[in-house]
């Protein structure tokens, strides 16, 4: 059995995305009009409308699609939960990211990624850094590596500056203790 001309265009598809998106959506369009049970190109479609479009409803309408279609479509899992911080619909975030862990040849370090980056919009960030951590300690790419150093020296940033807004929260307290005292 050879490879289907739907197949084929999914993969011209894939290869315009993001530099000729109108070629890609050209492609997408029939694919989906010829195989609409085709997961990769709902998966595909839902990024074009999460990144290019900026229209969030649809992009999660195909993300969703996606994954009815085929719950073993392992791109859709860090696409949907990336969209779902974004939106700060932080519980269903981690709900498909933990979902998306048992999915067999996931990419177990992308997800764990974005299980930090949950944790550091709730602004637990000793939690994010220890993710983020272990994301390094399973991926195998070294540029992902070198983003999850910037994710965690940013998060020690925050940290940083947490700490000097609590300092100067408690100066501020003292010295209208002294104004208060000294006026008394």
């Amino acid at each position: 059995m050879g490879i289907s001309t739907y197949e084929v265009m999914y993969i011209q598809a894939l290869d315009n995305y993001p530099y000729n998106v109108e070629e890609c959506i050209e492609k997408l369009q029939y694919v989906i009009a010829g195989d609409d049970e085709h997961a990769g190109a709902h998966c595909l479609m839902g990024r074009i409308y999460e990144e290019q479009l900026k229209d969030f409803k649809q992009a999660e309408y195909y993300y969703r699609m996606t994954l009815y279609l085929d719950r073993d479509y392992t791109p859709v899992y860090s696409q949907f939960a990336g969209l779902l911080i974004n939106l700060k619909r932080f519980k269903e975030a981690e709900a498909i990211i933990d979902i998306g862990m048992k999915v067999p040849g996931i990419d177990e370090a992308s997800l764990i990624y974005l299980k930090g980056l949950l944790y550091e919009k709730y602004e637990m960030y000793a939690t994010a850094i220890q993710y983020y951590t272990d994301a390094k300690k399973i991926c195998l790419n070294n540029y992902f590596m070198d983003d999850m150093d910037g994710h965690i020296k940013r998060v020690k940033d925050k940290k940083d500056l947490e700490k000097k807004s609590d300092k100067n929260k408690s100066d501020k307290k003292k010295e209208k203790k002294n104004k208060s005292e000294k006026s008394s």
